[in-house]
């Protein structure tokens, strides 16, 4: 195996580091906007009630009446972004 060099010349150290940086997050949001579905986004409570204009008891309620299905995080409780919508547009169905 060879090595290769590489000489970087007429720039200082911080603004080097600043270009890879860059880089490295236009790659990383390239690669997450591939990957990530949006719909499988996970929302907290507080943005599943915010989502639906609905307060945080309305959105329990719905919750434990199976309207909108929600899990479990350690202590937290966490919904699918695909789940809130789908009970959003089953509930606008009359």
């Amino acid at each position: 195996m060879s090595k290769q060099i590489l000489q970087v010349e007429n720039t200082n150290a911080d603004d080097f580091k600043n270009e890879i940086v860059k880089d490295v997050i236009t790659a990383l949001k390239s690669f997450g906007g591939q990957t990530q579905n949006n719909s499988e986004i996970i929302l907290s409570r507080e943005e599943a009630a915010k989502l639906l204009s609905i307060s945080l008891v309305t959105l329990w309620d719905l919750t434990r009446k199976d309207k909108i299905p929600a899990f479990r995080i350690g202590n937290k409780v966490r919904y699918k972004k695909s789940d809130v919508l789908n009970a959003l547009t089953q509930k606008n169905q009359f």
